[in-house]
């Protein structure tokens, strides 16, 4: 079985990268040829970090860049998402209620043999939470996560109990030419918006 893992590497002092590739191909897996990972500034938008790699001249195999997001887990007849929506920090609002499905639940009951006390406890339990909204809260691309975190205390003391934000690494695999890889690797590093650049290696278990 091959597992992908990113080996970070500060590509700035050579004979530190050289070592750390003897190492690497000496053990139990390999780079991957023709591919290197960037992680990019938590700042950048997809199509921004899009146009910049596509500029310099390299193929997107393909790209992980999504938003700081919020979670809002809230009883339906309260949901209100107008004041989210109207915050210029927002992007994106989803908003999708879960409807109460009673063949599902009744096929539950029969399989797990409830008493009739046990299925009534169902029933309110699952149409309780069907009754509960799990909002969707996007920021804008170009929110860090400092701001993020100053969103959510704001909200949180407004009354609105978020969810934690969800950050996830922007990053992005592109292509480049076999055996190459260190020089693709100090070309994208020279991009503003680049963070980091990683080879990618792949692990035999």
């Amino acid at each position: 079985m091959k597992t992908i893992f990113l080996f970070l590497i500060n590509i700035v002092f050579p004979a530190v990268v050289s070592a750390q590739i003897q190492r690497i191909e000496s053990g139990q897996y390999k780079f991957a040829k023709g591919e290197v990972e960037i992680t990019f500034v938590d700042t950048v938008s997809k199509a921004y970090a899009e146009e910049k790699v596509t500029k310099a001249g390299y193929k997107i195999i393909s790209s992980d860049i999504v938003p700081i997001m919020f979670m809002w887990p809230v009883h339906i007849k309260e949901m209100d998402v107008s004041v989210f929506e109207s915050d210029s920090l927002v992007h994106t609002v989803i908003a999708k209620p879960r409807a109460y499905d009673s063949t599902a639940v009744e096929e539950m009951i029969v399989r797990q043999n409830m008493n009739k006390e046990e299925a009534k406890e169902a029933r309110i339990r699952f149409r309780e939470m069907s009754e509960i909204v799990w909002v969707r809260i996007w920021l804008q691309y170009w929110v860090d996560e400092e701001t993020a975190s100053r969103f959510h205390m704001e909200y949180k003391d407004k009354g609105f109990d978020l969810n934690p934000q969800m950050i996830v690494p922007k990053t992005m695999v592109v292509k480049t030419i076999p055996g190459k890889e260190n020089e693709a690797m100090r070309d994208l590093r020279k991009l503003e918006i680049v963070e980091s650049v990683a080879f990618i290696a792949l692990i035999n278990e």
